[in-house]
Formats: structure tokens, C-alpha cells, sequence
């Protein structure tokens, strides 16, 4: 699979940060894209627990936690989505830079569905840059709402 990454430093304790990204209640309050969020499992936290996004451009994905390290690491697998990928996965990777600051890195894998060479092609180009672009957003809506607490719905 092919990925695309971004990587911030939050002003929060690790624990802060993973309260948020280990929940799957919370993405519509720091995801800039996402305007609100269905869960579908009875459990926020944990292997198993999902979510549908539904974003401003009114798609939607559904989510679910597939790989957990707590505290430190949460993959999910992304699928019923409108994207020209085979399969896609995002994960928030963590660490403590201090006691008061947390490197957060968000990488999305995904697999082009389509076009042999020229799907490879395309997925490391546009497809790349636009996660990536994506990504950093993502980050950049985290690191807002851990230092205001503001919600970044629709920013």
C-alpha cells in the first residue's frame, strides 16, 4: 500500500492527546472535514469500535478501530466510501517530546482500485499530495481544539 503522512508537535501531555484520538465520539470536534460524526458500536474506545463520518462535501466513510496500542497508537480501517481506493486505513501514532508536548504523526495507506500503472502512478502524485495536504489539516485541527477546546466544525 501506498501512504501519505503528516506530523505535528501538540501543546498537551500524551495522555491529553490520546483521550481524544483513542475515542471515536470525538473526530467531529478537531477534524476540520468531518461535520458530524454516527456511532455504530457500543463502545467509543477499544478493538472494534466504529463510526460513520459524514463530511461537508456530503460523503460519508465508515471507521472502525483495528489496531490499538493505548496511549501510543490507533489504526482503523476505512471503508463505504466514495474514493477510487481498494482499501484505505488511517493511523495516529504518539509520543511524548516532554511532559507538556506530544508528537502526533496521522498517516493514511490506501490502495488505488483502478488503472494498473497508471493508478500506481496517480496514487503517488495527486492521490499523495491531497492525503498529505489532508492530513496535516487534520493535525492542524487537533492542535486547535487541545488549546482552545474550540471545536473546528466547518473551518
Amino acid at each position: 500500500m501506498q501512504n501519505a503522512a503528516a506530523t505535528r508537535i501538540i501543546a498537551a501531555p500524551q495522555p491529553e492527546v490520546w483521550s481524544l484520538l483513542g475515542n471515536v465520539a470525538t473526530v467531529d470536534d478537531w477534524h476540520p472535514d468531518v461535520a458530524s460524526v454516527e456511532l455504530l458500536t457500543p463502545q467509543q474506545t477499544g478493538i472494534g469500535a466504529a463510526r460513520r463520518c459524514f463530511f461537508h462535501d456530503g460523503t460519508s466513510v465508515r471507521e472502525e478501530i483495528i489496531e490499538l496500542v493505548d496511549g501510543e497508537r490507533v489504526r482503523m480501517r476505512m471503508s463505504e466510501f466514495d474514493m477510487p481506493m481498494k482499501r484505505m486505513e488511517a493511523e495516529f501514532s504518539l509520543y511524548p517530546t516532554s511532559a507538556t508536548e506530544t508528537a502526533v504523526t496521522f498517516t493514511v495507506f490506501y490502495e488505488m482500485k483502478m488503472w494498473g500503472v497508471f493508478g500506481t502512478l496517480l496514487g503517488a502524485t495527486v492521490v499523495h499530495r491531497r492525503l498529505a495536504k489532508m492530513a496535516a489539516r487534520v493535525l492542524d485541527g487537533l492542535a486547535h481544539h487541545v488549546a482552545t477546546g474550540g471545536s473546528v466544525r466547518g473551518s
